[in-house]
């Protein structure tokens, strides 16, 4: 303050002339002319004035593109200016309203990208420091246009009426502080309560977090708030240092800006936010493709149509749902058309996206999750069974895969043999190659598949870091177990049933083309049990058959039909084991000798055809019984 002093006082003298016979007068029309420079605003000669007001706006644009940054990682689009996308934060006192841990779980997840903790951390910094800084610097008017940004494009209504406090208590009177410092630090209070309201509860479901979990989720936040407390001392101390020259301030709160969006693409990635949003919205947990959904907001759509008055529809839903009774009834088309639309334009827009993303990113770490994605996704079909009901569903299943499939599994296999995801990806083309009776090929897929899976069953040697990135498989939930039993179960009806000395692989190849969640399965095996009863599949076929059936207690006296009258069939050892599983699960729970007896025919699986994949099932389900397989002394 002194050397502004001095400086107003040089100002007055020389324009008075140079005299110095009246030094008083000079520094007094000096200080009138010049008052003390308090913020950027001080200067008022045309050129500083000029200046602070283009740096200013440049710095407004740079804050509006931090917060279209920052929606765009919250929502994966940049821009969305419909009325719900700011009623619904603003609607804190909803159940369903967004929560700041929201933030760090979706679509990115702090626990799977731990580095992503620091670029939100400075993220939130930067959105808090700036118009706290500003208004220091600028003066409260300055800052209001930050303020609307921050509601406006990056739909934080919340945030940015806190942020108006915390500017009013850095800048207007009385509440504003000489020493700079203390009065932004004055000014985080607001946001320091801001965070912790807007961070209780929406994390339950991690309540078992570990520490390191639990550091994590908290990370963000505190980095926050240290980060901001940093920035506004460093860009207060630099503006007293350059007295409040404008040239000296718009540098540094740039820097603010572009931090973590450089953090972001240099440590996260682009191709991060995508794949989550396409795992998210498509993957094998999405939503989107759930497997069973109830159908009644489809129902409704559809009888809006002719039943307009909803009150009307209450009083006769059950009667309209009735309609639906006949296989072919008028209502139940228009359903079944209507989900069957719905589900085909999901279907189409997810291939699409993961078509995208490969295109957009070859060489990322989640193109072959993208690929079992995609390939998922052309395989899931609607089962129409689930309309059979007085209170239809919406059925989805992929186990039957899609020919247009097999395309994307021969990609995911050939470029990638050494992902965990090419097991399903042999499976997968086994099946489809088993439709078109290339019985060698699938053999040859299946039995690289349980190669490949025994080569990545080797335990990892590289030890895990704090912020480190979870393994790319870690959250897509994918589990090898089912396509491991798929896949030892075919090798084995392969290899017992092929090159039939009638029929050759056609009753193989008929089998293979039957679709499990079809309604007249039943009625296809029946037919290809008469046509192939004399093969060395019919066993095969007559066990599906009964499978099938629907009624557990016909089901059960089947299977012990078959298990008399076929004691030496390849089918046994499945046969066997669903029968006790029947006997524990379902008749057992009334007939604890019946319990018992699934439980003794489970250790006569594990004990009789050791190298089945049934024995493996037989001994988990010992296992998860709690009672020992006690076949160790009868296995040869």
């Amino acid at each position: 303050m002194v050397d502004v002093l001095a400086e107003s006082r040089d100002r007055g003298i020389r324009s008075a002339g140079g005299s110095s016979q009246e030094p008083d007068r000079a520094v007094a029309a000096a200080d009138v002319r010049d008052p003390p420079i308090e913020d950027v605003w001080s200067r008022t000669q045309p050129k500083y004035q000029i200046r602070a007001l283009v740096l200013l706006l440049f710095n407004l644009v740079l804050f509006c593109g931090l917060c279209v940054f920052t929606h765009w990682l919250h929502r994966a689009t940049p821009f969305d200016f419909s009325p719900a996308s700011y009623f619904s934060p603003a609607r804190f006192w909803a159940a369903d309203s967004p929560n700041l841990n929201d933030f760090i779980l979706e679509p990115i997840s702090v626990l799977q990208t731990p580095i992503h903790a620091v670029v939100l951390g400075l993220l939130v910094a930067s959105i808090v420091a700036v118009p706290i800084v500003v208004s220091i610097l600028y003066r409260f008017a300055s800052a209001l246009p930050f303020l609307a940004a921050v509601f406006v494009f990056a739909h934080m209504p919340w945030m940015a009426f806190t942020l108006a406090g915390s500017c009013v208590l850095a800048s207007v009177k009385p509440f504003r502080l000489r020493f700079r410092f203390a009065a932004a630090l004055l000014a985080m209070l607001p946001v320091l309560l801001y965070l912790y309201l807007a961070t209780r509860g929406g994390t339950e479901h991690l309540g078992a977090a570990s520490p390191i979990e639990k550091l994590l989720l908290a990370a963000p936040w505190v980095l926050a708030i240290l980060a901001a407390c940093a920035m506004l001392g460093l860009v207060l101390s630099i503006s007293r240092m350059v007295d409040y020259r404008p040239g000296g301030v718009a540098p540094v709160v740039a820097i603010m800006f572009a931090t973590p969006v450089v953090l972001f693409h240099a440590r996260v990635g682009v191709d991060e936010l995508e794949y989550r949003v396409i795992e998210s919205r498509y993957g094998p947990r999405s939503e989107t493709f759930e497997p069973v959904r109830s159908a009644e907001p489809g129902l409704r759509r559809m009888l809006a149509r002719i039943v307009v008055d909803n009150e009307l529809y209450g009083k006769h839903r059950e009667q309209l749902l009735r309609t639906l009774g006949g296989e072919n009834g008028p209502a139940r088309r228009l359903v079944r058309g209507h989900l069957q639309s719905e589900f085909l334009a999901d279907r189409e827009r997810a291939y699409a996206a993961c078509d995208r993303f490969i295109a957009n990113h070859p060489t990322s770490r989640y193109v072959p999750n993208v690929l079992y994605i995609q390939a998922g996704v052309l395989d899931t079909r609607l089962d129409v069974r689930g309309l059979y009901r007085l209170d239809p569903q919406r059925m989805l299943y992929s186990g039957f895969p899609h020919v247009q499939s097999e395309t994307v599994w021969l990609t995911l296999l050939r470029n990638y043999p050494d992902s965990p995801l090419a097991l399903a990806a042999t499976v997968r083309l086994a099946e489809i190659q088993l439709r078109r009776g290339e019985t060698d090929a699938a053999l040859r897929n299946l039995r690289t598949g349980l190669r490949l899976r025994s080569v990545q069953s080797q335990p990892a040697t590289r030890p895990a870091r704090l912020l480190s990135q979870a393994a790319a498989l870690s959250s897509l939930g994918f589990q090898p177990a089912p396509f491991l039993l798929e896949a030892r179960r075919l090798i084995e009806l392969i290899v017992a049933n092929r090159d039939d000395p009638v029929y050759g692989n056609e009753p193989l190849r008929r089998l293979a083309s039957l679709d499990p969640h079809r309604v007249r399965y039943g009625e296809q095996l029946l037919r290809a049990i008469k046509r192939y009863q004399d093969s060395s599949l019919a066993d095969n076929l007559l066990a599906r058959w009964i499978l099938s059936e629907p009624d557990a207690s016909r089901r059960f006296e089947l299977l012990e039909a078959f298990i008399h009258r076929f004691p030496d069939s390849d089918a046994l050892p499945e046969v066997l084991f669903r029968f006790a599983d029947l006997e524990i699960q379902t008749i057992g729970v009334r007939d604890a000798a019946r319990r018992a007896s699934g439980v003794s025919r489970l250790r006569e699986i594990a004990a009789r055809f050791p190298d089945s994949c049934w024995s493996d099932q037989a001994r988990e389900r010992l296992a998860l019984l709690d009672v020992a397989p006690a076949q160790a002394a009868a296995r040869p």
